[in-house]
Protein backbone atom coordinates (compact mmCIF):
# COMPACT_ATOMS: atom_id res chain seq x y z
CA UNK A 1 0.00 0.00 0.00
CA UNK A 2 2.82 2.38 0.87
CA UNK A 3 4.56 1.65 -2.42
CA UNK A 4 1.44 2.53 -4.44
CA UNK A 5 1.04 5.86 -2.63
CA UNK A 6 4.74 6.59 -3.17
CA UNK A 7 4.37 5.87 -6.90
CA UNK A 8 1.33 8.16 -7.17
CA UNK A 9 3.24 10.99 -5.49
CA UNK A 10 6.24 10.27 -7.68
CA UNK A 11 4.23 10.60 -10.89
CA UNK A 12 3.07 14.04 -9.79
CA UNK A 13 6.56 15.44 -9.22
CA UNK A 14 8.82 15.55 -12.27
CA UNK A 15 11.98 16.48 -10.35
CA UNK A 16 11.59 13.69 -7.83
CA UNK A 17 10.99 11.14 -10.61
CA UNK A 18 14.10 12.31 -12.42
CA UNK A 19 16.07 12.17 -9.16
CA UNK A 20 14.98 8.57 -8.55
CA UNK A 21 15.92 7.70 -12.12
CA UNK A 22 19.37 9.27 -11.82
CA UNK A 23 19.94 7.73 -8.37
CA UNK A 24 19.10 4.31 -9.76
CA UNK A 25 21.39 4.86 -12.72
CA UNK A 26 24.23 5.93 -10.43
CA UNK A 27 23.80 2.91 -8.15
CA UNK A 28 23.68 0.66 -11.21
CA UNK A 29 26.99 1.99 -12.52
CA UNK A 30 28.65 1.74 -9.10
CA UNK A 31 27.58 -1.90 -8.98
CA UNK A 32 28.88 -2.43 -12.50
CA UNK A 33 32.23 -0.91 -11.52
CA UNK A 34 32.48 -3.19 -8.48
CA UNK A 35 31.61 -6.19 -10.61
CA UNK A 36 34.26 -5.22 -13.15
CA UNK A 37 36.92 -4.48 -10.51
CA UNK A 38 36.43 -7.88 -8.88
CA UNK A 39 38.21 -9.51 -11.84
CA UNK A 40 41.44 -7.74 -10.91
CA UNK A 41 41.29 -9.09 -7.35
CA UNK A 42 40.49 -12.68 -8.34
CA UNK A 43 44.12 -13.82 -8.45
CA UNK A 44 45.24 -11.93 -5.33
CA UNK A 45 42.36 -12.58 -2.97
CA UNK A 46 39.49 -14.78 -4.21
CA UNK A 47 37.32 -14.19 -1.13
CA UNK A 48 37.49 -10.43 -1.57
CA UNK A 49 36.64 -10.86 -5.24
CA UNK A 50 33.57 -12.97 -4.44
CA UNK A 51 32.37 -10.43 -1.87
CA UNK A 52 32.81 -7.65 -4.42
CA UNK A 53 30.82 -9.68 -6.96
CA UNK A 54 27.96 -10.18 -4.49
CA UNK A 55 27.86 -6.51 -3.53
CA UNK A 56 28.13 -5.51 -7.19
CA UNK A 57 25.25 -7.77 -8.21
CA UNK A 58 23.11 -6.45 -5.37
CA UNK A 59 23.83 -2.86 -6.41
CA UNK A 60 23.20 -3.72 -10.07
CA UNK A 61 19.77 -5.12 -9.23
CA UNK A 62 18.82 -2.32 -6.87
CA UNK A 63 19.95 0.35 -9.30
CA UNK A 64 18.11 -1.25 -12.19
CA UNK A 65 14.88 -1.40 -10.18
CA UNK A 66 15.18 2.22 -9.06
CA UNK A 67 16.02 3.44 -12.54
CA UNK A 68 13.13 1.50 -14.04
CA UNK A 69 10.74 2.91 -11.42
CA UNK A 70 11.90 6.47 -12.03
CA UNK A 71 11.69 6.09 -15.79
CA UNK A 72 8.24 4.52 -15.56
CA UNK A 73 7.01 7.44 -13.48
CA UNK A 74 8.49 9.91 -15.96
CA UNK A 75 6.78 8.10 -18.82
CA UNK A 76 3.41 8.04 -17.02
CA UNK A 77 3.70 11.75 -16.34
CA UNK A 78 4.45 12.47 -20.00
CA UNK A 79 1.48 10.37 -21.10
CA UNK A 80 -0.79 12.19 -18.63
CA UNK A 81 0.32 15.54 -20.07
CA UNK A 82 -0.14 14.32 -23.63
CA UNK A 83 -3.68 13.03 -23.07
CA UNK A 84 -4.66 16.05 -20.95
CA UNK A 85 -4.22 18.32 -23.98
Amino acid sequence: MFFVRWLKRLTQDYRRSFFVFMLGLSIFFVGLALFYMSVKHMALNPLLAEIMVLIGLFLLGTGALLAATGYLCLMVQRLQRFFKK
